[in-house]
């Protein structure tokens, strides 16, 4: 199975990774990677199909920034969601 990786500074999506059967990591998990669009190193999301994080999610975490310069996140992604319930955005 496939994993996509998005850049967290630049949005786009970079590389795929084949992941073996039980080895792989969560959806969401961040993972440095060298960008194909930015030409640097930074951090990248996971995004896996049919999981619980998705490519909605990463744009969510980026458009309310979850995310600080240094590409890590601030909020665990749970409690990022329930900030955004309580302060009436999702």
């Amino acid at each position: 199975m496939e994993s996509e990786f998005y850049c967290i500074k630049c949005g786009k999506r970079g590389m795929l990774i084949p992941r073996k059967a039980g080895k792989g990591r969560e959806a969401g998990h961040l993972k440095r990677l060298w960008c194909l669009n930015c030409k640097t190193e930074f951090n990248h999301v996971e995004v896996k199909p049919y999981t619980h994080y998705d490519i909605e999610d990463f744009e969510l975490e980026r458009e309310y920034g979850n995310f600080d310069e240094e590409g890590n996140r601030k909020m665990k992604y749970g409690l990022f969601r329930d900030k955004l319930h309580k302060e009436g955005i999702l």
